[in-house]
């Protein structure tokens, strides 16, 4: 009985949670209350406002570890100018194909990692979108929301600041530098049987050059942005055989030819490498 009196009673704190006002604010801005499968960007395009302005306003240190139930400030006078889009990469224009399940039934012996490829959705998204303590305790016959694929358009319309994006379908990256696009390069995903995963990332390593132990290369200009089982998955440059000295998949950039990693030339690859740094915004679309 005191059982099914907390399941009512959280049901209930749940609706109300649901239907609550979003107060106004002294500055004229107003509170938002965070719902399953909400993106910061998702909530930054429906009020009005920018993914950094909300990260800004409530002191954020991971913007992708929301929590359902979460508040947020969402200050006034943060909506992105039009000449934000205009600026944009072609790619700001282009589907993301089609829609992803609402939900997931998880298979056994099914992990975060293979569940995020298989539906082209970053692990830290599911992670958000269930407020999931600890990915790895994920089970058999468990069901997990999955955000619905946002428009490119709302990736990109509100950059304002230094930040790298990448398009799978494109297969073409792009550099901005205090929201001014200062990088529009051809640049390789991976394969089918080793795909990059969209989403939004930081950069969480910078090694010049890393070795990849697994495939007995190294790879210039590393920088690191999530890991895929044991390994990590991140921006370099062409990898070359420590021997021979020989480039691996020279040639190649624009094809998706790598296994998930995100491959410019060696040049860009330089340049991007000078001016990233450690949490520095990556996204990648599908």
């Amino acid at each position: 009985m005191r059982l099914m009196r907390a399941l009512v009673a959280a049901a209930i704190v749940s609706l109300a949670l649901a239907s609550v006002p979003y107060p106004a604010l002294a500055d004229g801005g107003v509170t938002y209350v965070v719902r399953p499968g909400d993106t910061l960007a998702m909530i930054a395009a429906a009020n009005g406002s920018t993914t950094q302005a909300l990260i800004d306003a409530n002191g954020l240190s991971n913007p992708d570890l929301l929590r359902a139930g979460q508040e947020l400030i969402i200050p006034r006078g943060t909506a992105a100018p039009p000449t934000a889009v205009r600026a944009a990469p072609q790619a700001a224009t282009s589907p993301t194909g089609p829609a992803r399940p609402s939900t997931y039934v998880v298979k056994p012996r099914q992990t975060l990692g293979q569940i995020a490829r298989e539906l082209g959705v970053s692990p830290t998204a599911i992670v958000s979108a269930n407020g999931l303590a600890n990915p790895d305790w994920i089970y058999a016959g468990m069901t997990l929301r999955i955000p619905i694929a946002q428009s490119a358009t709302t990736m990109v319309e509100s950059v304002t600041d230094t930040r790298f994006i990448a398009s799978i379908s494109e297969q073409r990256c792009w550099l901005y530098q205090a929201g001014k696009l200062t990088g529009n390069w051809r640049c390789s995903t991976g394969r089918q049987e080793s795909p990059t995963v969209p989403g939004s990332y930081r950069i969480q390593s910078k090694i010049n050059p890393a070795y990849a132990s697994r495939w007995d290369f190294w790879m210039p200009y590393w920088m690191g942005l999530y890991y895929a089982g044991s390994t990590e998955n991140g921006i370099h440059g062409l990898p070359y055989n420590p021997k021979t000295g020989r480039r691996t998949w020279e040639g190649l950039v624009g094809t998706p030819i790598t296994y998930g990693c995100i491959m410019l030339d060696d040049a860009n690859a330089k340049i991007l490498f000078e001016i990233a740094y450690i949490g520095m915004p990556v996204v990648i679309l599908p």
